[in-house]
């Protein structure tokens, strides 16, 4: 039997409906965000330690040993949403909207650059497919929901009713994940760090105030351009990298 791996994808809502011209700069700018976000919420170890990492032409899927699951709920999603919240203040345009799915399940590792194949690596596409994903997202306020996420019903059960997670299993709502035209059913857990409207979600507890950034930060890259505020969130960077997010209360 294969060995256990924690598991993540993310995508981007509407990605597909974007100029083909614009498509591989958020491409990467996802990328980016995701690693970057790791290493702020103090993860970096998640990132040396991965399995795989599997771009996708809208987002990426990345695996990683199954003992950090509990950090990256209590620390990486809440930094993640920040980071697309602070993005999104100061990026005129369509904001970028993240999907993430979160799982844990035997996977096989090969390949050059390894890749992940099983059939739970099929099923944490599903879940970031699944349609109470996208409606918690679709029902959501574009300037307070940044982050919408998936957890599959083992890393709920494992994580979080098994006591390993600050976050309480309260925060979560269950759903029952299907995608249309797939033969896919299965008990899943919403959580979105800053719920709105009044689609799934609303359980979810933000760890601030809704959309906004709850402190001081800066992602490491150096920035392509830079912008300085008195008060608000600057942006520095654009979707081809480099970005540095700074939150001046």
């Amino acid at each position: 039997m294969p060995d256990l791996q924690g598991m993540a994808a993310f995508d981007a809502k509407g990605f597909s409906e974007l100029p083909s011209l614009t498509q591989p700069g958020v491409s990467r700018l996802i990328a980016e965000l995701v690693d970057e976000s790791f290493v702020e919420a103090g993860l970096r170890q998640v990132l040396d330690e991965r399995s795989f990492l599997a771009p996708r032409g809208d987002g990426l899927a990345t695996g990683f040993p199954p003992r950090h699951l509990p950090a990256v709920v209590d620390r990486f999603v809440p930094v993640l949403d920040r980071a697309a919240a602070a993005y999104n203040a100061c990026h005129r345009g369509t904001p970028v909207r993240l999907r993430m799915s979160l799982h844990l399940g035997p996977v096989t590792i090969d390949g050059t650059p390894p890749d992940a194949n099983g059939t739970a690596r099929n099923d944490l596409h599903r879940l970031l497919d699944s349609e109470p994903l996208k409606r918690a997202m679709d029902d959501s306020d574009p300037e307070v929901t940044h982050l919408v996420s998936i957890l599959s019903d083992r890393v709920y059960q494992d994580v979080l009713v098994g006591g390993y997670s600050k976050l309480r299993p309260g925060a979560c709502t269950r759903v029952e994940a299907t995608v249309s035209g797939k033969a896919f059913h299965q008990v899943a857990w919403l959580y979105v760090p800053y719920p709105s409207g009044d689609g799934p979600g609303r359980a979810g507890v933000g760890p601030g105030p809704g959309g906004a950034p709850d402190g001081p930060w800066r992602f490491s890259r150096r920035p392509r351009f830079s912008q300085t505020v008195g008060n608000g969130t600057a942006v520095a960077g654009d979707v081809h990298g480099g970005l540095t997010i700074v939150h001046r209360p």
